[in-house]
């Protein structure tokens, strides 16, 4: 009897110490899991017992482009969606192009030229872009007397009794000054007064026994001639064209009222002031010294300037 119990309890022993093997090496009772990795979207999993631990690592993107979402740089899952692309508007040289990856789409627009002046080169009205040279001024290949601020230069004319007689005397600028006007010169908005102070003196026997009939017109350095009326309005101004950036604009000229005209110590002066008024910055007027007899001839004064310029006659210009 006591072999046969001794048989059963090494046979309980025996079961007891496999179910201990199992609950050890097949199940977790123990706490003896086996995890495995967490990944982005699942946290750590026993492999034994289906139990968890932690949390999920959650996905790690990439930057998204213009044409690609973020990528998981773990799992490879794409996320979200492309940015799209940023369209800078197209320019006179560049098609559209992306703020972002400098990718491009269309044409460039191409430059709008204008027509050059002769202040300006011909240029684009959208960017600027300039290219060429301004038109060549109609006297730039022209000689011409010149005339510089306080230095008499040599001027002839007709006498005031006999105009086939001609005297010599000096034209000079003695001063000029560009002002916004004054009470002989009114101003006007966007325009400017150009005024030279002219003096003309005249001795010798011719001139003290016939006088002097002086004579002046006026030009335009870049087109020569200007369409200045004969006749003054009320105010005394006289209107005239100037081309400007292209296009013809409205001027004026004004002669101010005599200093002098008479005998000073043997000599006859004449002495007034000249002015024009045309936009801020023109600087093609031309004010023209020239033979009255020119005038007498032709029954008119302020005569074309192309009648009238050669490489004598004094010129000044009113910049």
């Amino acid at each position: 009897m006591k072999r046969v119990l001794l048989w059963i309890g090494v046979g309980i022993g025996a079961a007891a110490a496999v179910a201990l093997a199992i609950l050890i090496f097949c199940t977790c009772t123990f706490g003896n899991h086996e995890y495995r990795a967490a990944t982005c979207t699942e946290p750590e999993v026993c492999t034994r017992c289906g139990g968890t631990r932690g949390e999920p690592l959650g996905h790690e993107g990439g930057a998204a482009s213009c044409t690609e979402p973020s990528v998981c740089i773990r799992c490879g899952e794409r996320l979200g969606e492309p940015l799209g692309h940023v369209w800078l508007p197209a320019t006179c040289t560049e098609p559209e192009t992306c703020a972002r990856c400098e990718a491009t789409q269309g044409e460039p627009l191409g430059h709008v030229m204008t027509e050059p002046t002769y202040q300006t080169r011909a240029t684009c009205t959208r960017c600027g872009f300039t290219e060429g040279e301004p038109l060549a001024p109609a006297l730039a290949e022209r000689t011409l007397n010149e005339m510089q601020v306080g230095v008499p230069v040599p001027y002839t004319t007709a006498s005031y009794e006999d105009y086939g007689v001609d005297v010599t005397g000096t034209a000079e600028i003695v001063d000029y000054a560009v002002i916004e006007g004054n009470d002989t010169f009114p101003a006007r908005e966007g325009y400017e007064w150009h005024i030279a102070t002219v003096r003309l003196v005249f001795s010798g026997d011719d001139a003290r026994k016939n006088g002097a009939q002086t004579a002046w017109t006026y030009g335009d350095f870049y087109i020569l001639d200007d369409s200045m009326a004969a006749r003054a309005d009320e105010n005394g101004l006289r209107p005239f064209a100037a081309d400007w950036y292209g296009m013809r604009v409205q001027c004026w000229q004004k002669t101010g009222p005599y200093e002098e005209e008479d005998w000073f110590d043997r000599e006859l002066r004449f002495s007034w002031q000249e002015g024009v008024l045309v936009p801020k910055g023109y600087d093609g007027v031309l004010l023209i010294f020239y033979n009255y007899r020119l005038a007498k001839d032709a029954a008119r004064l302020y005569l074309p300037a192309s009648d009238v310029l050669d490489d004598a006659v004094p010129v000044f210009r009113m910049k």
